[in-house]
């Protein structure tokens, strides 16, 4: 892919999408040194590494604060689906994958970076290749020459979907367990009553009278017993027959 020069808000899309190959960038990446073979060993081990941690790096060279060469290195496949050959024939691929909702909060951080901060690691989700949402840790720092210039900045993407995932179920879980609960101080707050005598039934299953139910349970609680005229009617009829001629 050839190197193209953007303006800010380019060049933020571009640091997301591009997706050269270390030839791409070829005289844009800092000449090794005399250590250069230590230096490569030592790069070999880190790509190692992030590869067991299901992870990838990567560098973005930048000029006159402006990003203009992403290089991807092994483990990009293994995180996101996608191919080196793949990135550098879709410019915006890296950035069409990020989660529509997060996309937001990886420009910020990009815009740190170009202006030679040091961001705090984020997370965002991306869709992988195969149509599963993934979530990622994004830490990057900034690159300066020895004269403090910004010259490119180093990432580290990092798989965490698992923990994110527990961490989501367990919240489920936990939500599931306080509805649970609640459902059970409310059930323990409803009395069985029988809809025939009204007896009710206490937690070790036997039935009493409403006034010895709570008599038990509520020791402040006095009764002042009498008759409703329903069931002075229903239980003494010549009583209450001649109780109202009288009256």
């Amino acid at each position: 892919m050839s190197t193209t020069t953007m303006n800010l808000d380019k060049a933020l899309a571009g640091t997301l999408s591009a997706g050269q190959g270390k030839g791409d960038c070829k005289g844009l990446c800092p000449e090794p040194d005399a250590g250069g073979v230590a230096l490569g060993e030592s790069v070999k081990r880190y790509e190692q590494l992030a590869h067991a941690a299901k992870a990838f790096v990567f560098t973005v060279i930048v000029k006159d604060a402006r990003a203009v060469c992403t290089i991807h290195y092994p483990g990009v496949f293994q995180v996101t689906g996608y191919n080196e050959a793949e990135y550098a024939a879709r410019p915006q691929l890296w950035f069409d994958m990020i989660y529509p909702e997060d996309k937001n909060i990886v420009m910020q951080q990009i815009a740190q970076l170009l202006q030679g901060k040091t961001p705090p690691p984020i997370k965002h989700r991306i869709i992988h290749k195969d149509g599963l949402v993934c979530w990622l840790r994004n830490t990057s720092v900034p690159v300066f020459d020895s004269k403090g210039k910004l010259i490119a900045y180093d990432g580290l993407v990092v798989d965490i979907s698992k923990t994110e995932f527990v961490e989501a179920e367990q919240e489920r879980q936990i939500v599931e367990l306080r509805s649970a609960l609640a459902m059970v101080k409310t059930l323990q707050s409803l009395l069985p009553i029988c809809c025939a005598c009204k007896k009710i039934r206490d937690d070790k299953g036997y039935w009493q009278q409403i006034d010895d139910y709570i008599a038990g349970h509520f020791s402040n609680i006095g009764f002042n017993h009498g008759i409703c005229p329903e069931c002075a009617r229903r239980l003494y009829p010549e009583y209450y027959q001649e109780s109202n001629k009288s009256a």
